[in-house]
């Protein structure tokens, strides 16, 4: 039995360790006081390090956070003139609560980039304290242009943010999640794409946490061990999940510039009573961009688990209970999204595109199974494929699955949430991959050509997806940092 000192030396080790591979430091974290936990030569007002989203050819949005309020900023430029630029926070620090502690959000947008050029800043106060203090200045790299036709990667990930650890909460590093993140950020891609359920069990503040906070579902997100690193330089965009009902998921990941470019929608929704549930509003995200000759749609293809109503989920039975609310929400002829989604495919009537959703079209999970609304003829499937999608990415069941479909479709669910069991209730004809794990019997699962996992750090993966003229390469890369079911697509010309 592990003592309670050496699992906490443990978690100082894995910290530390964390953080200097994603950002080149080479001191470890040190938790030796109460007060801060902060990255090794940051300043103690930061609470949680810079990340990037709304990522376009032009600019980035750059947000963080502090123990103090002001009208934070961000010095940039290229490389070697990392401080040519300046912007400025059009508001102060917006006030959050984690945990216990009060602290202060804090965003602004760089603008004036290039398109496919790297970028260099560092985050300050309004008093011009250099937050970073002596940890290397980040660099990232702007999406190509939509034109554009050089290679480029991306990562796809879902179902995060748990501090469960192989199926033990106790408040300790999740392992798997912390080697994924760091993987993401040593993997040269563009961006990442989060296909929902961005935190379990739900999106507050303390579960997105800061890097100082610890504990059961405390600091699952923007935890030191977690995506403060790989944050700092890997844009993410991302789509809600049935975990992800709140207002604050729109408050941390903003992604105003794309949605508006493409007349998405990406804001707090009210939705009337479907089916005896309760009219509410809810978070609602769906917007496109291209980027490198590809399409990405996001969609929102998602519902609140506590708002059912008298929905049965039909064959499926209670699972799918959600699923039967989102169709009635998102998917019917003459819906909001499903207009905007036609009339975009129509806007683009060539070249390749990716779509990527929270609900699966396919999955032999017994949690989280197929979605059969989404399959029905006339829904979600049938648009994508008669609008000449490619690929499509899913989460919700935590397995990875590929199905030989049109489109081809992914389940990426192991980012790291606790992963479940696949083909427990069967194997479906189209699984031509497919893994999972027991936690109750301490074994893997599989499906199709897939040999069975002996370790959970095998089910725990992102999928590194490149790019590269005509055709397209999927690479999951589970924990461990082994790839597996590596394929090549070809995409649309």
């Amino acid at each position: 039995m592990i003592s309670s000192h050496a699992r906490r030396t443990r978690r100082r080790s894995l910290l530390g360790a964390a953080f200097a591979l994603t950002l080149g430091a080479s001191a470890a974290l040190s938790f030796a006081g109460p007060a801060h936990a902060e990255p090794p030569g940051a300043d103690p007002q930061l609470t949680r390090a810079p990340y990037l989203t709304d990522a376009t050819t032009t600019s980035v949005q750059v947000s963080w956070a502090t123990t103090t309020q002001s009208r934070g900023q961000v010095r940039y430029g290229p490389p070697g003139d990392c401080a040519a630029h300046t912007a400025t926070s059009t508001a102060l620090g917006s006030p959050i609560t984690v945990g216990t502690l009060r602290e202060y959000a804090n965003t602004a947008r760089i603008t004036g980039l290039s398109a496919g050029t790297d970028f260099c800043y560092r985050v300050y106060t309004g008093s011009g304290t250099d937050l970073l203090g002596t940890l290397p200045t980040p660099t990232a790299t702007t999406p190509d242009a939509a034109d554009s036709t050089a290679p480029f990667t991306f990562a796809v990930l879902g179902d995060t943010g748990e501090t469960t650890n192989s199926g033990v909460d106790d408040g300790s590093v999740n392992v798997n999640q912390a080697h994924v993140h760091r993987l993401i950020g040593e993997s040269g891609a563009r961006f990442v794409v989060q296909t929902g359920d961005i935190t379990h069990p739900g999106t507050s503040q303390t579960q997105y946490g800061d890097l100082n906070q610890t504990g059961p579902g405390v600091s699952s997100w923007f935890g030191p061990s977690y995506w403060a690193g790989p944050g700092m330089k890997v844009p993410l965009f991302g789509t809600v999940g049935n975990h992800s009902m709140t207002p604050t998921y729109l408050s941390v990941w903003k992604q105003s510039a794309v949605t508006a470019a493409s007349n998405g929608v990406f804001d707090l929704v009210t939705y009337p009573s479907y089916l005896g549930s309760t009219g509410i509003d809810y978070p609602t995200t769906y917007y496109a961009f291209t980027t490198g000759g590809v399409r990405f749609y996001l969609l929102d293809a998602a519902w609140g688990n506590s708002n059912t109503g008298g929905a049965t989920g039909g064959t499926c039975g209670t699972h799918c209970a959600i699923y039967e609310q989102d169709a009635h929400a998102h998917w019917q002829p003459g819906s909001a999204e499903m207009q905007w989604l036609q009339a975009d495919l129509a806007a683009h009537p060539t070249g390749a595109k990716f779509a990527f959703f929270h609900f699966p079209l396919h999955s032999d999970s017994a949690s989280e199974p197929s979605d059969t609304y989404l399959t029905a003829p006339g829904g979600l499937e049938d648009v994508l494929r008669t609008g000449g999608v490619d690929l499509v990415f899913n989460g919700h069941s935590h397995i990875y699955q590929r199905n030989d479909t049109t489109p081809v479709s992914y389940v990426t669910g192991g980012g790291g949430a606790d992963v479940n069991t696949v083909g427990t209730s069967g194997c479906s004809a189209s699984d031509a991959y497919a893994v999972g794990w027991s936690y109750s019997r301490g074994r893997g699962t599989a499906c199709g050509s897939a040999t069975v996992p002996t370790d959970d750090a095998q089910v725990y993966h992102f999928l590194k997806v490149t790019v590269s003229g005509a055709a397209v390469t999927v690479a999951p890369t589970n924990s461990l940092g082994q790839t597996f079911d590596v394929r090549t697509h070809p995409l649309t010309p």
